[in-house]
């Protein structure tokens, strides 16, 4: 099975100041990594889009280590379109 994940716009409120390649491209790991695990929710298996995926709050460690932010994210993203258990 192929999934293709499209996020048009990511708005991230408050970040500290990470080299934005590092944290995307951290948050693209991540969550290929969590979908390959986990899946797809059942409701976009066929296609489709949301509108928005909201989520808790990220807390941002202090040594703002980039890979870590960008993990957090994706597991945040991830809770919003992942398989339900």
């Amino acid at each position: 099975m192929s999934i293709k994940v499209h996020i048009e716009r990511l708005i991230l409120d408050r970040i500290p100041d990470h080299e934005p390649g590092k944290v995307g491209r951290s948050i693209e790991v991540e969550l290929a990594r969590l979908l390959r695990r986990g899946g797809l929710s059942h409701e976009l298996l066929q296609g489709g889009a949301m509108p928005d995926v909201n989520d808790t709050a990220i807390r941002v460690s202090r040594d703002r280590n980039a890979k870590r932010f960008g993990t957090q994210v994706a597991g945040s993203i991830y809770r919003g379109i992942g398989a339900r258990s």
